[in-house]
């Protein structure tokens, strides 16, 4: 059997929940090491997963907000999602202030399509049946009201007077708690305000080999207990409001302004940011359309930073769904999104082309439909060249290095529009040498290597990475900066002072920081360094999947604009090319032959803005200024 898999982050390691050494609800081996979930947030993201309540035009109230849930809502709903708390400063992200005990009638009743809250009622310094009540009447008709609550054997009891928190640990199960619920009395006690189950069992919501699989104990399954979600759907009260008879002719309602057609942009990437970031270079450059993303990537906090909203829909790989049943979710999630933000254009940007996708097309006709679809790719995919049926439009980012190409989007170029090289930031935006050198805390006069290859599913170039961060170090003159993803966490420098681990998006914008990189020859990242004109040594990643980077690095190593080591060179050949790349009168070379590429045909042009100009314009035209 495989694996618990945390179906929130991905992780597959647990350990024991934190808490008070006599806390009566201590457990081993169900808080998720990775997003820090237990088994109730895994079993609520499940149920909201399987029945399609990720996605959409939701009004969600999350109180006490975990992590685990708020960084996913956020990123799904961006202002429609409100995370509240009686003490917001605990918490590392924005959370309102909000008293239950004085401030529920301040919220307007049946504003939210989900109001969620664990492990809170027993913290209410006042009436949980009030309180209950009140966080029920704000959920809409159909909507949600879910929740946990932690119980004990022995009948409700309750203290609201001051106890010590030894008493309340002794008699409540932990120290800070007010009351606790019993199994045996729950429906005189929650039961009198809120519509509760007669009994709980968990594999009517999700299926029991899905409940192993995402590490939600059988312990948990059946009975009232810790970890047991109640799901209760507003019922609608039946009586319509009566409109008064008004005593003068209503003035006309002043006409709304038409709202503008939206763009969705649409990619996978996993732990990469490639085709994210294409998306986003484009999106950044709408003057007229709003955007909105759904992604695969587990960067789409990126999305986010940028003021866009994105929504997550982790790969079927992940979640452990069939890929039949996958696909037509993914579809559904795109359906929801087109109507949610009115868009009338689809913008994808994958080399394989999801039937998800594909369906979601065919059941939404008037959409138009277009597929970024840079070239490079490695042989064996020219089967998914046959999807561009389904995207009359067809963009092919220009690359400086495609006159190497041999792959099979070549001889399908003539059913493309060619756009110039696609970047996210222009050459001209990034920061002055000086300025980003002082916001890394790198010193001002230090030679400065970049180094980025261990970001990759490529255990050849993280081992790699480990051998060139130790030739670097040993060289006393150097500074090393290394980019790390947010989502693996930081670790401990190799040397204190030269050694500098930073998590920057986008990175490019710092990039005079650095006197030359040492980085893999991706789509982006090649035609950031040439554009930018960075000395640059070059580590293609040949992966079987990969885009043929390594043509791109020779191509640039040919045209006296990079230096170029692939992981089968010897460590001789690897020292040697350090010496290159860390001589000035190279790296100088290496700027002025990428001065001579960029700037070959006029200056430096960004096929960001061409593609946003046809969004906004006529593809048939070439855009409009």
């Amino acid at each position: 059997m495989a694996r618990p898999t945390c179906n929130i982050c991905g992780s597959s390691v647990f350990g024991d929940t934190y808490g008070e050494k006599d806390s009566a609800f201590l457990r081993q081996n169900v808080r998720c090491e990775g997003c820090g979930s237990l088994e109730r947030h895994r079993l609520i993201f499940e149920v909201l997963r399987l029945r399609g309540l990720l996605s959409g035009n939701r009004r969600i109230l999350h109180l006490a907000p975990e992590e685990c849930l708020a960084t996913l809502f956020r990123s799904r709903f961006g202002s429609r999602y409100l995370g509240a708390d009686i003490d917001p400063g605990q918490f590392p992200f924005a959370v309102a202030r909000l008293d239950l005990c004085r401030d529920l009638p301040t919220l307007a009743p049946a504003s939210f399509d989900i109001v969620l809250h664990n492990h809170v009622l027993e913290h209410v310094a006042c009436d949980y049946r009030a309180v209950a009540a009140g966080l029920h009447r704000l959920v809409k008709p159909g909507g949600l009201h879910i929740f946990s609550i932690p119980f004990l054997e022995g009948g409700f009891r309750e203290a609201l007077d001051e106890h010590t928190g030894t008493e309340r640990t002794a008699r409540f199960g932990q120290s800070d708690h007010m009351r606790i619920f019993s199994p045996g009395d729950l429906a005189a006690t929650l039961g009198s305000v809120l519509p509760l189950p007669a009994d709980y069992d968990a594999t009517r919501l999700v299926p029991a080999e899905r409940l192993l699989a995402i590490n939600v104990p059988e312990a948990a399954w059946r009975g009232f207990n810790n970890n047991a979600v109640f799901l209760i759907e507003r019922q609608g009260d039946g009586r319509a409001l009566e409109a008064p008879t008004p005593a003068v002719q209503p003035a006309s309602p002043v006409p709304r302004p038409p709202r503008p057609d939206g763009v969705l942009f649409v990619s996978a990437n996993g732990i990469g940011q490639g085709h994210l970031t294409r998306q986003l270079a484009v999106a950044r450059r709408l003057k007229h359309r709003p955007s909105a993303f759904l992604t695969m990537s587990y960067s789409a906090a990126i999305v986010r930073d940028l003021g866009f909203p994105v929504h997550f829909v982790p790969h079927h790989g992940l979640t452990g769904e069939e890929p039949a049943a996958w696909n037509d979710r993914l579809a559904a999630e795109i359906g929801l999104l087109l109507e949610a933000y009115h868009a009338t254009t689809l913008v994808y940007d994958v080399n394989f082309v999801f039937d998800g996708v594909i369906k979601a097309l065919g059941e939404h006709s008037g959409v138009q439909a277009v597929w970024i679809r840079r070239g490079m790719w490695p042989a064996h995919h020219a089967g998914y060249i046959g999807a561009g049926a389904h995207f009359p439009i067809v963009i092919e980012p220009g690359d400086y290095a495609g006159e190497c190409d041999g792959g099979p989007t070549v001889a399908d170029r003539a059913k493309t529009r060619l756009v110039p090289p696609i970047l996210l930031i222009d050459p001209s935006e990034r920061m002055e040498r000086a300025a980003a050198r002082q916001a890394l805390g790198l010193p001002q006069e230090a030679t400065v290597i970049l180094l980025d290859l261990s970001r990759s599913a490529n255990p050849d170039l993280m081992r790699l990475h480990a051998r060139l961060l130790d030739d670097l170090l040993a060289r006393p003159d150097l500074h090393v900066v290394e980019l790390q993803s947010p989502l693996t966490g930081s670790a401990a420098p190799r040397h204190p002072a030269r050694h500098h681990r930073v998590t920057l998006h986008p990175a490019y914008a710092a990039s005079l920081a650095w006197d030359a990189a040492i980085v893999r020859a991706s789509y982006n990242t090649f035609h950031e360094t040439i554009a930018g004109g960075i000395p640059t040594l070059f580590v293609p990643d040949e992966s079987p999947d990969m885009d043929r980077q390594v043509d791109r690095a020779r191509w640039a190593q040919a045209h006296g604009a990079a230096l170029l080591h692939r992981v089968e060179d010897g460590e001789t050949q690897r020292a040697a090319t350090l010496d290159r790349l860390l001589r000035p009168d190279i790296r100088a070379g290496l700027t002025a032959a990428c001065a001579a590429i960029a700037g070959a045909d006029g200056g430096w042009r960004n096929g960001a803005e061409t593609l946003a100009r046809m969004l906004e314009g006529s593809f048939d035209e070439g855009g409009a200024e």
